[in-house]
C-alpha cells in the first residue's frame, strides 16, 4: 500500500500481559522478544527532509534532542515511518551512565513510500537488520559505548533493539538488572501487520511481560 504523504500511524500496541514465571510457555519457537525500554513511545516520519516525531498518543513529541539524526532513517526521497522509543528519563544504563536523548528502532512500518499491510515482524525485523547491522558497539565523539542489549547505528543518536528467539527465562533475568530496560516484549513470528488507523492495533500478537514490582507492607 503506498504512503506518499505524511499521515499519523499509531504504533502497534501490545496489550496482553504475561508474568515473567510463564515465560518458558513462549519459548517456543513461534515468537521474537525484544526489550522493553524506559523510555517513551516515539513515532518518526521523514522523507529525508520533512520530519516528524510524534507520541503514541498522535501528539508533537516535546524537547525531542536536535542533534539526532533522524531524517538521516530516509534512504531516498521517499516516506518512512519508524516506531521506536525515545530515550528521555535519563535510566541508568548497563554500564552506569544515565542513557538520554536517544532513538531506539524496534519496528518499521513503512519502508521507501510502501506501508509494509500484511509484512510478519520477521520479515520487518529482517529489512531493519539489512540496513542496520546489530553493533553492540560504536566510537562517538571519541567515546567508545558498548551494550549487550542494545544496537548501535552509525548515526547520532540512533539506535535499534535487538532481537532473540529464545533463551527468554535467562535474557529477562539480565535485563531486570539495569534501570533502562522495563521488561521484554514478546511477537509472534508470523504475525502481520495491520493498519494502524486507530490507538489499539496490532495487540493481538504481543505479550508484555514487565519487571517485578516491590510490595511493601507497612
Amino acid at each position: 500500500m503506498k504512503y506518499d504523504k505524511f499521515k499519523y500511524l499509531y504504533p502497534p500496541r501490545p496489550e496482553y500481559k504475561t508474568p515473567n514465571k510463564d515465560l518458558h510457555k513462549y519459548d517456543n519457537g513461534d515468537y521474537v522478544v525484544q526489550p522493553k525500554y524506559n523510555g517513551s513511545c516515539c513515532i518518526v516520519f521523514t522523507n529525508g527532509k520533512e520530519l516528524q516525531v510524534y507520541n503514541r498518543h498522535k501528539e508533537l513529541l516535546s524537547n525531542v534532542c536536535k542533534d539526532i539524526e533522524f531524517v538521516k532513517l530516509a534512504k531516498d526521497d521517499n516516506w518512512y515511518v519508524y516506531v521506536g522509543e525515545y530515550l528521555n528519563k535519563g535510566k541508568l544504563g548497563e554500564t552506569g551512565i544515565k542513557e538520554k536523548d536517544k532513538f531506539v528502532i524496534w519496528d518499521c512500518l513503512v519502508w521507501s513510500g510502501e506501508y509494509l499491510i500484511g509484512k510478519t515482524i520477521m520479515e520487518r525485523l529482517e529489512l531493519l537488520e539489512r540496513i542496520y547491522p546489530c553493533h553492540r558497539a560504536v566510537v562517538n565523539e571519541d567515546n567508545l559505548e558498548m551494550y549487550e542489549h542494545l544496537c548501535c547505528t552509525e548515526y547520532k543518536g540512533i539506535y535499534k533493539a535487538p532481537a532473540y528467539l529464545n533463551g527468554f527465562e535467562w535474557l529477562y533475568s539480565q535485563i531486570v538488572k539495569t534501570d533502562l530496560y522495563e521488561g521484554l516484549v514478546l511477537k509472534k513470528k508470523n504475525s502481520k501487520l495491520q493498519f494502524g488507523f486507530q490507538p489499539l492495533n496490532n495487540h493481538e500478537w504481543q505479550i508484555k511481560c514487565r519487571k517485578e514490582t516491590k510490595i511493601y507492607n507497612f
